[in-house]
């Protein structure tokens, strides 16, 4: 993940001189539907990296909707990319993983500022933080693991001294399976702390591998299960799972589309057991947008519990952290030029987003399928948010130009 923040920052910088595709010039269109279809279908035409597309966005308020997508969903079938084809969300998953732990927040069955090794046990947690000579494993709040504020190193992207990093292991031997455990315990037992607890803020998928234990000791019950009676199956999200723990309410037409890295297919990496409550859910785009609605209107966990969830700090320019969820705003110098709306919500490293824009009251969801293009998404959805502006500035104009030729008293018509 920590590579999707440094890519984000060099697309902002790009932006900033004005190389970033400022005036490329695209065809007259009858309607926007048809000109985000065209936008969606470039993503793939412009880049072979980019096997696959999918977005959809939807207003707040429900006065406009669509969905998308181009490419090859699967290189064995060689079946289309759709609307609905499964995505992996990668660490879209956070935000999920965080509400659950908000709702048990709600329900008084833990406290933000309690330590994790109230929940966890010793030999899980012992020595996975000792910085400087002091270990801190046993002080660690549950904040802390939210917030990205721990300390704790990332199992994923941390590597050894000399060595790699599990990703790169993962890669190396698709077919291995890990454990969640397993995860942990190269934290803890290979990888070196990063600072003190609550001093600074460091994108740690460990912390969410303990979120997601803490999870299971306070319901009693299996992330997978706690995400279904929370989420799933309230909200009607019959084609989201959790990768290797549960299966969908309904089997959804097409396998999850693939992941690639350059040119190289690691769909199968996904699967290896080691993506959980950091990043294992798989969903297609519209119902990503379902559950950030609900969590926006506050059928989830309350507005105020929301807030709390966007306590911003920064993380690494220019995204900004709170409790599992991602704040996307460029400095005004390089916004006046631009002019890119603020976004919160979560990237994952698999190319997939989840944003929702205030200034529009617009959600937007879906995935490129390909690491390493990180900063595609936000081009993607800067044109997107453009074309929606232009739209309704046109909407505007015509009902003006009609309210012009009716007259005041709604009547008769003005002459032209």
């Amino acid at each position: 993940m920590q590579r999707v923040l440094v890519a984000v920052i060099t697309f902002s910088l790009l932006m900033a001189a004005g190389l970033w595709c400022l005036t490329r010039s695209q065809p007259a269109f009858d309607d926007l539907n048809q000109e985000l279809q065209y936008l969606v279908s470039q993503v793939v035409a412009n880049d072979p990296a980019v096997k696959s597309c999918v977005l959809a966005v939807k207003k707040g308020d429900g006065s406009f909707s669509w969905s998308g997508a181009a490419g090859i969903a699967s290189q064995d079938t060689q079946a289309p990319m759709r609307r609905d084809t499964p995505l992996y969300l990668a660490s879209i998953t956070k935000i999920y993983t965080a509400t659950a732990i908000m709702r048990l927040y709600e329900e008084g069955r833990l406290q933000l500022d309690d330590p994790m090794s109230q929940y966890l046990p010793p030999e899980l947690i012992q020595g996975i933080h000792v910085y400087q000579g002091r270990d801190y494993s046993p002080v660690i709040t549950i904040r802390e693991l939210l917030s990205h504020t721990s300390g704790i190193a990332d199992y994923y992207t941390g590597k050894e001294k000399g060595g790699k990093s599990l990703f790169e292991v993962f890669l190396e031997d698709p077919h291995r399976t890990w454990t969640v455990n397993e995860t942990i315990a190269r934290a803890r037992d290979d990888l070196e702390p990063l600072f003190p607890p609550g001093t600074e803020a460091s994108y740690s998928d460990t912390n969410f591998q303990l979120l997601g234990k803490i999870i299971e000791t306070v319901s009693g019950d299996a992330l997978h299960v706690v995400f279904e009676d929370m989420f799933f199956g309230p909200l009607g999200l019959r084609h989201t799972w959790l990768v290797g723990r549960s299966e969908p309410r309904c089997m959804p037409a097409a396998a999850a589309a693939d992941i690639f890295r350059a040119d190289r297919n690691i769909t199968r990496v996904r699967s290896n057991g080691s993506y959980w409550a950091d990043g294992g859910l798989v969903s297609p785009a519209e119902d990503c947008i379902i559950f950030l609605e609900a969590l926006k209107e506050g059928r989830l966990v309350r507005g105020d519990t929301l807030e709390m969830m966007h306590s911003w700090h920064k993380l690494t320019f220019p995204l900004h952290y709170g409790y599992g969820t991602m704040y996307f705003a460029l400095p005004r110098c390089i916004n006046g030029l631009l002019k890119m709306p603020p976004l919160w919500g979560h990237s994952g490293s698999s190319g997939s987003f989840l944003y929702y824009c205030e200034d529009l009251d617009l959600y937007l969801a879906g995935s490129i399928n390909q690491t390493e293009r990180p900063s595609v998404p936000f081009k993607l959805m800067r044109r997107v948010i453009k074309a929606l502006q232009a739209g309704e500035k046109d909407s505007s104009r015509q009902k003006q130009a009609s309210d012009l030729r009716r007259g005041p008293s709604g009547g008769r018509n003005l002459p032209r």
